[in-house]
């Protein structure tokens, strides 16, 4: 039940302690991912390649080790990542974004949505904080949006599967030593009506360890914070990524080309040996045996023989096959993972990405539906309670399915003549197209130079620069 003021100073201080294990607890959880996520170097490679007890434990084994890993699932996310762009929220009547579009692009989260929808692909979910702003060049109200990492943010809600807002976060940065360690912590706890600044020692097992700095009202009557996961398991709640159900596929990988490299440094070249002779002991006749001169023997006793060097392509073999592997369960199109050739027809380009455009409208569908709760949050926040009130704003995911130019303005073309589609409603469907497009035609159109558009759009040239309402909006929102 929402309470009708702040929390007070008190009942902040021990909610946050109450809590705050938990948010640690999800912190590790999302750190041991994050280890697999991101380039592994050095400490990280904890549960690298798996090295024999009993062999020869040398510098030169872990820097084999450190050398066989491969960011893979950092690989895996991009691919999904990068068919995913927000570009534009519109009501279902109307050709316009909306007016808090205008909000979202001064928050810059045109770029900031790359950061979010990474974060949500590796770690299962993020989270975007909605506070009162003002424009700074003008006075007016508006609202401040951020991104943040499930490493830095808990929320707890009431029902973990089906509430739109929870009761409340946490929020903790690490004050840490000189080597990565936690000392203390800035703890925020977000609620109904503030957010509450607290600082604990350690870990804050106890009362003593906290300490209330300040607080800010924001007023919203419910907590200002946004969860981003498009898959979420409704058995128990949990929001799974594109990391860890493959941590296991990674492991295999990594540990296929560490053995690869085992055998590339210590087992891929030849040995001779020789039995019934004596070593020369003379230095000259060493030194010219190892410049390669021949050795002989008059001894019937003495045999000659080599020792062939290991077959690389059993192990280049199983890590193409663990790849193969990878990219099956993942979606992702075997040529990304495997290096094969770009030079691949449109047709054909398409068909490898279809599985991967499957997952990507899973995941715009879920992710749609939160950025539609947090664009109605940053209206109300901004004042527009006409467009915080709309529940059938809808939102537009770029187009990046992978298609012949030529092709696509043959189909729409053929479209729009034979089933009389206005063109209009035809230009966001070419490859390519972005909103500023959009409004780049309409000027075009009112002053009569459609035909120059087309034929620069016909040569690559679809920049919307120069076109009222097209620029990306400059300055920064300030605390209000």
């Amino acid at each position: 039940m929402a309470r009708n003021r702040a929390m007070s100073p008190g009942g902040a201080t021990q909610l946050a302690r109450e809590y705050f294990p938990s948010f640690l607890e999800q912190r590790e959880h999302v750190n041991k991912i994050q280890k697999w996520y991101r380039p592994r170097m050095g400490e990280d490679l904890e549960e690298g390649p798996f090295i024999p007890k009993d062999a020869d434990i040398s510098p030169e084994y872990h820097d084999l080790a450190e050398r066989s890993t491969t960011p893979w699932m950092w690989l895996v996310v991009k691919s999904l990542a990068q068919t995913m762009y927000v570009d534009g929220v519109r009501r279902p009547s109307s050709e316009e974004n909306m007016e808090v579009w205008r909000i979202w692009r001064r928050n810059r989260w045109n770029a900031r949505q790359i950061q979010l929808h990474r974060a949500v692909l590796a770690h299962g979910f993020a989270f975007a904080t909605v506070l009162p702003g003002t424009e700074p060049l003008t006075g007016l109200r508006t609202s401040l949006a951020r991104p943040v990492s499930a490493a830095r943010m808990a929320a707890f809600y009431a029902d973990d599967t089906a509430d739109d807002f929870p009761l409340f976060a946490i929020k903790g940065t690490p004050i840490e030593d000189g080597h990565h360690v936690a000392q203390a912590w800035n703890v925020e706890l977000w609620d109904e009506w503030a957010v509450h600044y607290l600082r604990c020692e350690g870990e804050g097992a106890t009362a003593q360890d906290w300490t209330y700095l300040d607080h800010l009202v924001h007023g919203s009557g419910l907590t200002p914070v946004v969860r981003h996961a498009p898959d979420v398991d409704l058995a128990d709640g949990k929001a799974w990524g594109e990391v860890e159900p493959f941590i296991p596929m990674a492991k295999r990988i990594d540990q296929d080309v560490f053995d690869r490299l085992i055998v590339q440094r210590f087992g891929a070249w030849k040995i001779r040996w020789v039995t019934g002779m004596a070593i020369p002991s003379d230095p000259a006749a060493k030194k010219q045996l190892l410049a390669g001169g021949f050795m002989g023997s008059t001894s019937a006793e003495t045999k000659f023989g080599t020792l062939e060097e290991t077959d690389l392509n059993g192990f280049i073999a199983a890590k193409d096959a663990d790849l193969r592997d990878l990219s099956a369960v993942s979606q992702t199109p075997p040529h990304h993972l495997l290096g094969l050739s770009s030079n691949l027809q449109a047709e054909a380009l398409a068909a490898a990405e279809a599985g991967l455009q499957r997952k990507s409208a899973d995941y715009r569908t879920g992710m749609g539906e939160s950025y539609e709760q947090q664009l109605q949050l940053m209206a109300m926040v901004a004042g527009l309670r006409d467009e915080a009130a709309e529940h059938d704003m809808q939102i537009r995911w770029r187009d990046t399915e992978s298609r012949s130019f030529a092709q696509a303005a043959q189909a729409l073309g053929i479209v729009a003549q034979q089933l009389r589609v206005p063109v209009e409603m035809l230009w966001e469907r070419i490859p390519g197209w972005t909103d500023g497009d959009t409004e780049r035609a309409q000027e075009l159109i009112r002053n009569g130079s459609l035909d120059q558009f087309i034929e620069e759009l016909t040569r690559g040239a679809s920049s919307p620069a120069g076109i009222p309402g097209a620029q990306e909006p400059a300055g920064e929102i300030g605390r209000g």
